[in-house]
């Protein structure tokens, strides 16, 4: 995709269906004016997890330095599901302060946790 070329998805907000455009550096809704807050963070995630390069900003937590993004293996420590026993999820992506060390992560790769979590449990026959 070039910076000017866009993709359009189906956006599901709320209870209604919307056109969102995505380019590499830009995101648009096309049948609506006014956005809540949540919409806009939500159109945004949606926007950067379909085509939408992340934007260059600093570190949340410390102001310090721009945050990288990785993917890999996730090491939980202490996981309550799984009788406060550590567990590694494969093929997380999230960003994380060279500085600070801090970790973000998209709505998207929390709900993959949560389901590799679900299945360890149901293997282990966990409740």
């Amino acid at each position: 995709m070039k910076d000017t070329e866009g993709t359009k998805h189906k956006f599901y907000y709320g209870e209604e269906t919307y056109t969102i455009c995505v380019t590499k550096d830009d995101w648009w809704i096309e049948e609506v004016g006014d956005m809540s807050e949540r919409m806009m963070r939500a159109g945004e995630e949606f926007a950067l997890e379909n085509g939408m390069l992340p934007p260059k900003e600093l570190c949340p937590t410390c102001n310090k330095a721009n945050t990288i993004e990785i993917t890999g293996d996730y090491k939980l420590q202490c996981v309550q599901k799984l009788n406060l026993e550590p567990f590694v999820v494969p093929n997380i992506t999230r960003t994380r302060c060279p500085v600070c060390k801090d970790e973000f992560f998209f709505m998207s790769e929390c709900e993959k946790i949560e389901a590799a979590i679900q299945a360890e449990q149901k293997r282990r026959g966990l409740k």
